[in-house]
């Protein structure tokens, strides 16, 4: 049960392209091969308001809450931290050039016995198209594309 948010600053999507970095961190979260593919959910939120900083403006932020589900260990849940941040680093930076900003990323661990989601067929619909169409059976088993 990976759940990423990420909140991003008033006018950060002219400066990233937010879209692609939402396939980036999925597509990140997927190559840790700890985070089922079914349960996977990316999702952002611009600040309609925000004061950075000083206040003097032009700073921008993104900050990510990727929230998981027991049973995973300190090393597993630090190993998939350190993968997704260096990803969302690796495609920000050049995008970003000389803004001041700030990214972020906060670990949460999903209290099983407080967690409801007992409807769900996006894992069956992954598997039925997994099996019958070999592009996506070739794209899961490969990985993330490769950036330059």
């Amino acid at each position: 049960m990976p759940h990423l948010s990420f909140e991003f600053s008033n006018g950060l999507g002219q400066h990233a392209d937010l879209s692609a970095l939402a396939e980036t961190m999925r597509t990140a979260l997927v190559a840790t091969g700890k985070c089922p593919i079914g349960g996977i959910r990316v999702r952002g939120f611009e600040a309609d308001i925000d004061a950075i900083g000083d206040g003097a403006g032009g700073y921008h932020f993104l900050d990510m809450i990727l929230r998981l589900g027991q049973g995973r260990d300190e090393a597993t849940r630090e190993a998939i931290a350190d993968t997704l941040y260096s990803a969302v680093e690796d495609a920000l930076r050049p995008q970003m050039g000389d803004t001041p900003f700030i990214l972020s990323l906060e670990v949460q661990e999903i209290e099983t016995r407080f967690s409801r989601k007992g409807w769900s067929t996006i894992h069956a619909a992954i598997r039925e198209r997994t099996d019958n169409d070999e592009e996506t059976r070739s794209r899961l088993a490969s990985g993330p594309a490769s950036r330059p």
